[in-house]
């Protein structure tokens, strides 16, 4: 324990001391208290809070009055913006990227639509048009079968068909033998081989037009009955059956139907 000099009357005193036993002087002001509950300050001597009502039992001195905490706003910091103005950033480049990736994607969507489009409308035009060469071969061919069978069965001289029909000069063959005459020639042989080979590329033709684009559909609708009457005609011109009046009759038929589908078409045509 230490001495110590009172600031008013100069007497000895105790460093300890909170008031001077010699001139009553208060050294060290008495600590206030507070109601635990509503914290409300109490005078020295009372035993209830008249405040809030409390009882005030060995209440533990303190500097000052518990404080009342109140959130009013939460503080942001310099590297919170930080954070927060580039993850904002982040989010309108990823928007961005994403739009800018969904209109490339319909883009190109359109662009190969567009490809595959202009591919069939080829396609279309180089199958009817391949058909229109194979019918009017098959024309020919048709007329020509016709003929030889006509002068074969009726005995009619002809210097196209004499060699078929009266292949000794001087006499005629039944028509069945005349016809064979016909196609065992080289040059008509090979008029019925080009037929053959152009179906073949029709109907490579016809396989990459089978799922038409919805702009072509009427189109494609047009071009199956075109390529039933060009079947039709380029068979008869293969194999002809049948009696000389009824092949006749299909053939007009089949000639007539080729012709008035193509017509048809070609409004689809470019």
């Amino acid at each position: 324990m230490a001495m110590t000099t009172c600031p008013n009357c100069g007497e000895q005193i105790s460093d300890r001391a909170k008031k001077c036993v010699h001139c009553g002087t208060v050294l060290v002001p008495e600590e206030k208290k507070y109601c635990p509950d509503c914290g409300a300050e109490l005078e020295e001597g009372m035993d209830t809070c008249v405040k809030c009502g409390c009882p005030i039992e060995n209440i533990v001195e303190t500097e000052k009055a518990p404080q009342q905490v109140e959130v009013t706003g939460v503080k942001i910091t310099k590297k919170s913006k930080k954070t927060i103005v580039i993850a904002l950033i982040a989010v309108i480049v990823a928007a961005i990227v994403t739009a800018v990736g969904v209109q490339t994607h319909k883009k190109n969507v359109a662009a190969e639509a567009q490809k595959q489009s202009e591919e069939y409308g080829a396609n279309l035009n180089m199958a009817t048009y391949t058909m229109l060469s194979g019918a009017s071969d098959a024309e020919t061919c048709c007329n020509l079968i016709k003929q030889v069978w006509y002068n074969a069965i009726y005995e009619e001289m002809d210097s196209v068909t004499d060699k078929y029909t009266r292949p000794k000069g001087y006499c005629f063959v039944d028509f069945n033998e005349a016809l064979e005459n016909l196609f065992s020639d080289s040059s008509f042989s090979s008029r019925i081989a080009d037929i053959n080979n152009n179906k073949d590329a029709v109907n490579s033709l016809m396989k990459k037009l089978k799922n038409p684009p919805e702009e072509y559909k009427d189109a494609y609708e047009s071009l199956l009955k075109l390529y039933d009457a060009y079947i039709a005609l380029t068979n008869l011109a293969t194999d002809p059956t049948g009696s000389l009046q009824t092949y006749s009759q299909n053939f007009n038929d089949a000639d007539n139907e080729t012709l008035n589908c193509y017509n048809a078409l070609t409004m689809y045509l470019e």
